[in-house]
């Protein structure tokens, strides 16, 4: 007898500069609780920051410490077929995967904001597949 599994979670991809963080999230959680969701694993896994360009250049972003007052701001695609047309701020106040309509995979910008007040600017690095040169 099979065992009925529900599936209630949605795959994001959250991106920043060069980084893409994939997380399991409930499809109607609030974006407060995956906020916290992300914050939690920025924190675990970039305790000194995230890079804003090519892990080369010493630009970082500090990630909030655990009780501090910070808040994220989302963007989606202008183009979902081609992330390099830019980014347009998602309003997510009272608002779940489910109500936004964000199906499996699909990609948002993340800009950590300290003031929320401030216009959110949304760092992504799109990596580029070029033919080696012989």
């Amino acid at each position: 007898m099979a065992i009925d599994i529900p599936n209630d979670g949605i795959s994001l991809r959250f991106k920043y500069g060069p980084h893409t963080i994939f997380l399991f999230v409930d499809r109607v959680a609030s974006f407060d609780t995956i906020s916290e969701q992300l914050l939690d694993v920025l924190r675990q896994r970039y305790p000194r920051g995230l890079f804003k360009g090519h892990p080369s250049l010493p630009d970082l972003t500090p990630v909030p410490p655990a009780g501090e007052d910070c808040h994220i701001k989302y963007g989606v695609p202008r183009n979902p077929r081609d992330l390099e047309a830019g980014w347009k701020a998602l309003n997510t106040d009272n608002e779940n995967p489910t109500t936004l309509r964000l199906k499996q995979n699909s990609v948002l910008a993340f800009s950590l904001q300290v003031n929320e007040e401030s216009t959110p600017e949304f760092r992504v690095e799109i990596p580029a597949f070029e033919d080696d040169e012989e």
